[in-house]
């Protein structure tokens, strides 16, 4: 039983199940309209986790459980008390003819079928709004429920489970690349409290759980270094072909994947046994390639719409940046919009490296708080950016044996650079929001973690930083 417990399906689905149960008596009671109840449960929970902390100190597994489960529910209790048109992008009007994802999922819950348009939103990748249209089917249907905001509101459980599993998998990577102590519990508390998790894990949209394959796909691609069996090929291929069904950004991650297939190839030829490794490759293009692109080529064939198809928006509006020059926009740092305010201004910040760190923490929306935590959640999370970069140059220069941090390494480098790509080709404020990024927050933490541990004499001001960090991430969002 013990073993059943452990294994990571079984993990994941519990989880779930947490997630779901939570949304359905917060529903049946009526205390998802009671926000302040919610945040005195969290607040509750914060100061029940730091006693906690503080009585076992060390990097043990201990801590490493209460920050599992303070990261859990804060990801929860955010979904419970957010409405679904509360800080969300692009849900729009709220039935089946709508052209946001509220009209995406309304369809295929009231019309049993995908649009039949790719206009404005409708374009997007349906695994997302399949998995949300069966959630909220069910839990309606269990509550009997037919009220359209509802329908689409349940659809959040889906994004708040894959923000929870995301969590899980960045547990499950240390453990690949073999972080343990307080480098462990630097990794994991970085991307427990990142606010980012909070947000896509409340929102009715794919990034959240395009997040979670992306993280999966990279622990699987660890995994597969070392072991490259069926068992962990097949479960790539399936991860990959979800995640591309769920965002094309997904495919991003799959080039790290490639360069590892390409040299594990390289190898085989060398040795003269190139056929089981090529079976294996030819097998996980049969999985993977039709699960991911079959809706793709649906629309190019129906709407001649490109494969890598991105909404285009007016340069007339104030999200645009591109009169600003390539160096304002991505390779200074723009002080005075840091100290101007803790939170973006989608008309006025054009700096991406500014607005990466501001919208992973606060999104691209202002929050009545008090002043000083924001504050103190941004100071925080700035010197943490710094300590991850040093990390990279640390990895690069002093710990470039270490395969599994090298390959943490080229994952987040080649993420990173599609992301500025992505900011270069289409030069408008969204285009930097963290909310497409989070799979990045992972590599880059287990490689801070591995930094930390190996600079012992840094231990005690990380850990100072890194409470303040979650103090202010836990209070912003008790008192939002």
């Amino acid at each position: 039983m013990k073993k059943i417990i452990r294994t990571e399906m079984f993990q994941n689905v519990l989880i779930t199940a947490a997630v779901v149960l939570s949304y359905l008596l917060c529903r049946l009671f009526r205390v998802d309209i009671q926000k302040g109840q919610i945040q005195l449960v969290m607040l509750g929970m914060f100061f029940a986790a730091a006693v906690c902390l503080i009585l076992n100190r060390g990097g043990n597994e201990k801590e490493i459980r209460v920050i599992l489960v303070l990261g859990m529910v804060f990801r929860i209790g955010y979904m419970l008390y957010t409405p679904c048109n509360v800080r969300s992008h692009d849900l729009w009007q709220i039935d089946a003819e709508g052209l946001g994802h509220a009209g995406y999922l309304l369809r295929l819950l009231e019309n049993g079928k995908l649009p039949d348009s790719n206009a404005v939103q409708l374009y997007q990748q349906p695994f997302f709004y399949l998995t949300g249209a069966l959630f909220s089917g069910v839990m309606n249907g269990f509550l009997g429920c037919r009220d359209s905001f509802y329908l689409v509101d349940a659809a959040k459980t889906v994004s708040c489970a894959a923000s929870c599993i995301s969590l899980i998998g960045c547990k499950r990577i240390c453990e690949e690349c073999g972080v343990h102590g307080f480098g462990k519990k630097a990794a994991m508390m970085l991307t427990a409290f990142l606010p980012a998790f909070y947000l896509t894990g409340g929102r009715v949209n794919p990034d959240s759980l395009a997040g979670m394959f992306m993280i999966y796909a990279l622990l699987y691609t660890l995994r597969w270094t070392k072991n490259p069996d069926w068992k962990n090929t097949v479960i790539l291929a399936l991860l990959y072909g979800f995640g591309v069904m769920t965002k094309i950004s997904c495919a991003v991650v799959a080039l790290v994947t490639a360069m590892v297939f390409l040299k594990m190839l390289m190898k085989k030829i060398h040795e003269g046994d190139v056929r089981p490794i090529l079976e294996k490759y030819v097998i996980f293009g049969l999985i993977s390639l039709p699960l991911g692109l079959w809706y793709g080529i649906r629309n190019y064939f129906r709407f001649g719409q490109s494969l890598t198809y991105v909404l285009p928006l007016d340069k007339t509006l104030d999200l645009y940046t591109g009169t600003h020059s390539l160096f304002q926009r991505f390779a200074g740092i723009d002080i005075s919009g840091l100290l101007r305010s803790p939170y973006v201004s989608i008309s006025e910040d054009y700096n991406a490296p500014v607005y990466y760190l501001k919208s992973a923490l606060f999104g691209e929306f202002s929050h009545a708080v008090p002043g000083w935590i924001p504050v103190l959640l941004l100071l925080c999370a700035a010197i943490l950016s710094v300590g991850a970069v040093i990390a990279c140059i640390w990895q690069i220069k002093r710990n470039r044996s270490d395969r599994p941090g090298n390959l943490l390494l080229l994952s987040a480098v080649v993420f990173y650079c599609s992301m500025l790509w992505f900011y270069y080709k289409y030069p408008f404020a969204c285009s930097m929001d963290f909310r497409y990024m989070i799979f990045m927050v992972v590599p880059f933490s287990v490689l801070f973690g591995k930094f930390m541990e190996k600079y012992e004499k840094g231990q005690m001001w990380a850990d100072l930083i890194l409470w303040g960090y979650m103090t202010g991430s836990c209070l912003h969002y008790c008192f939002l």
